[in-house]
Parts: structure tokens; sequence; C-alpha cells
């Protein structure tokens, strides 16, 4: 047995559609190698404890959709957003029980600007992740994640450096 309690899996971004469907950006390098069925938890838990079998998982226009047990409306799925998926990782194979990468909660350090503030969620799109950052002098920053844009990533310094497009900062 690991002493890891929990692995996350997934971050609820949105619920989609009207069947309880929720959007994910998944935190795990191969989301293809869950196995099925899969015993998450909910965290934090909306309404006390919860947990939840995924039932399927498909691509969306937006990233991977889940859905799981128990979720069976657009409600039920709209009280998950920003929550995490976690599962034990006895029940995950070895590859995806390592720590993964999550942005969220990271200083953003711009080469010209300097700190912009933290990122606080992760807008997943077809074609790059968006990170929205907050807490800085400059109000809400979007910053797309892209090569140009994102220089270098401390993920134990839990820091980025970025390089900012024009027009990214009101103002410039």
């Amino acid at each position: 047995m690991t002493e890891t309690p929990f692995v996350p899996v997934a971050r609820v971004i949105r619920a989609h559609g009207t069947r309880g469907e929720v959007s994910v950006s998944f935190l795990v390098e191969r989301p293809d190698d869950l196995p099925e069925p899969l015993e998450v938890w909910v965290v934090p838990p909306p309404s006390g404890p919860r947990s939840g079998i995924i039932e399927s998982v498909r691509p969306g226009p937006k990233g991977d959709l889940v859905k799981l047990t128990g979720i069976d409306d657009r409600t039920a799925a709209e009280t998950l957003r920003g929550c995490m998926l976690v599962a034990r990782p006895d029940d995950l194979p070895a590859a995806l029980t390592e720590p993964p990468f999550d942005p969220v909660g990271i200083e953003v350090h711009d080469e010209k600007r300097g700190l912009i503030g933290q990122v606080t969620e992760v807008i997943v799109t077809g074609a790059n992740d968006v990170w929205i950052v907050e807490g800085g002098s400059f109000g809400q920053v979007l910053v797309p994640v892209i090569d140009d844009v994102v220089l270098t990533i401390d993920d134990e310094g839990r820091s980025a450096a970025v390089r900012l497009l024009d027009g990214l900062i009101e103002g410039d």
C-alpha cells in the first residue's frame, strides 16, 4: 500500500449538457490507462462525503467529458465545478500514482512586469490551456499556456516565468 491516501485524477471544470456529465482537466498523464470502473471521491465534497464510479469518459469540445454514477442532471453536475476527483492509489496503475502537475496556486512572474499573481483556475480549450491569474496589481490576467508565453515552470518552487503577449494586460 502506498503512503498517499488518494491521488488527484482530474479537476472538474464545468457541467456539460443536461445528463450530468462534467468537463474535466485530467491531472494524470494518460487518462486512457484509467481502469474501468474506477471509484473516485469528490474533494471538497459538495454536501458531505461523496464518491462515485466513473461510468464513461469521452472527448468533448473543450476537454474530456466524464459521467459519474449518481450525477444524473445538470444541477447535480454544477455542484462539482472546481472540485477534484481523487482515487485510491491501489486502484490505479503504478504509472499514474506519481503526483501530477497542477498549476493552480503557482505564482506567475512576467519578465518585464514582475509578479502578476497566482493561477486560480485553468481553462481547457481545444488548442491550449489558459491560466486565470489573479491577486496581483494587474487584476485578472488570462495567460495562454503556449511555448511563446510560458518560459519556465518551477514545480518545486511553485512559480512560473512568462513573457506576456501585447494586449494581455489592460492598458498595454
